[in-house]
């Protein structure tokens, strides 16, 4: 399917989630938040049943290819349906349809990589839901890197990439880098491995200069241990892992300062210092980013030949039902892809 302009490519998320409240009232205030026009993936039979559950005034219009799309967003959501005919069960995951949240993701991924979207936006999935149904991938982020290397045939290393866009402390954007992410805290120091260390901050750095447009990016990584280890007192991974990575990032001349203790390089005058901070593990990452940024901040994806953007929140089970998510972080990512792409 091609179509006369490039719009951004939406994923379906969780079918009992969230998902679908918000990108419909994102919709709904495309004008008051000057929402570029996307298209989205999803099942026409379980969107139809959540507009008479929340009387949201909606359409959707299912696309034919070469349609007029500006004029069709106007009117109605663009629509790529699945014909999943899904039964609306908000609240309880279901991991039957799983196959056509992934569905929804291959697709997107198709019309992205080649080029027949500008960008992927993709919502909120449920990952125990997803394993539960034998998807074998720790989130999204990393099977999207999966769909690219099956095409490239290259190894390219993905990293979860996750950034403020209104602190409330008023400034500099925080953005992060992961080395690990969902990940289970007694894994994380095998996991740690020099190689892994390496092309996560070369992909960290390529993509503050590929989508950011920074074209020489000062990087601080954090520690492993506590005040990064005292000098071997309090564990030595920084001594035998970190700083050899270090080095050789010395050598081809790429800023990146540290190790630095991950209690005091987050906050308004250290960010000032650097244009990204590596953190080793998600919660050493995602905490000061979510204290500092909870409703707008947003998840990126780097390392992959086009830009996909999340909200930096799940499905949200326990108000699926109530009509009250809140839409900040998905028209933060709608403006980044505005932005960035």
């Amino acid at each position: 399917m091609t179509f006369n302009n490039k719009p951004i490519v939406v994923t379906m998320g969780e079918p009992s989630g969230i998902s679908s409240e918000i990108i419909i009232k994102a919709w709904l205030k495309r004008n008051e938040y000057n929402i570029p026009p996307f298209i989205l993936i999803d099942d026409l039979n379980r969107l139809n049943q959540i507009k008479i559950l929340f009387n949201f005034n909606v359409n959707f219009h299912i696309l034919k290819p070469k349609e007029n799309l500006s004029e069709i967003f106007n009117n109605s959501i663009p629509l790529i349906d699945l014909r999943a005919n899904i039964s609306l069960n908000l609240g309880s995951p279901d991991k039957k349809n799983s196959e056509f949240v992934i569905q929804s993701i291959n697709k997107a991924f198709e019309l992205t990589f080649e080029k027949k979207a500008s960008a992927m936006l993709t919502l909120p999935v449920c990952k125990k839901t997803l394993k539960k149904a034998k998807f074998n991938f720790n989130g999204q982020t990393e099977y999207l890197s999966y769909l690219t290397n099956k095409r490239t045939r290259a190894k390219d290393s993905e990293i979860m990439i996750l950034t403020t866009t209104k602190p409330i402390d008023r400034g500099k954007n925080l953005i992060v880098g992961l080395i690990t992410t969902h990940l289970p805290l007694g894994q994380i120091h095998r996991s740690l491995k020099k190689e892994l260390v390496f092309n996560k901050i070369l992909s960290f750095k390529n993509s503050l200069s590929k989508i950011w447009k920074i074209r020489s990016p000062k990087i601080a990584i954090t520690s492993i241990n506590p005040h990064a280890g005292e000098g071997g007192f309090i564990g030595n991974e920084e001594i035998t892992i970190l700083k050899p990575v270090l080095k050789k990032f010395d050598k081809l001349n790429i800023n990146i300062v540290g190790p630095l203790s991950g209690d005091s390089c987050f906050h308004k005058s250290s960010r000032e210092r650097f244009d990204g901070i590596l953190c080793i593990y998600h919660d050493q990452g995602l905490i000061p980013v979510k204290t500092l940024d909870f409703k707008n901040s947003i998840n990126i994806t780097g390392g992959l030949p086009f830009i996909r953007v999340s909200p930096d929140h799940g499905p949200a089970f326990d108000i699926a039902k109530q009509n009250i998510a809140d839409i900040n972080s998905l028209i933060a990512s709608f403006h980044f892809i505005k932005r960035f792409a």
